[in-house]
């Protein structure tokens, strides 16, 4: 099973956020330009516009930072859709959950 270090939990808005589990890369994303939401226990980053974004996930990408599967517009299609406007290329690894605590990794195709 692979090791979860962190993963996009939101990015359907003008803001990509991040839950981190790995101390040892929160310096990476500080580096990015992520800064600490402390309220979500998450990590932000303003992307006013879909390259931004596309940068963003690139960089979270190559971090191999997840991105959550799940319901309509969750990190995983925004990424499949940022890819197919040409702004991405390539594969992602996805994150979804069968229950607390029971999540499954996937490498999309």
């Amino acid at each position: 099973m692979n090791t979860v270090q962190a993963y996009v939990t939101r990015s359907d808005s003008n803001f990509v956020r991040v839950k981190n589990l790995d101390a040892k890369i929160k310096e990476k994303l500080n580096g990015i330009g992520f800064t600490n939401d402390i309220d979500l226990n998450e990590y932000k980053i303003i992307t006013p516009n879909d390259e931004k974004k596309a940068g963003v996930f690139n960089q979270l990408r190559e971090l191999e930072v997840y991105f959550s599967d799940g319901r309509e517009w969750c990190p995983a299609e925004v990424f499949e859709y940022l890819r197919d406007k040409g702004l991405l290329i390539g594969n992602f690894t996805m994150i979804s959950w069968r229950g607390p605590d029971k999540y499954f990794i996937t490498t999309d195709k």
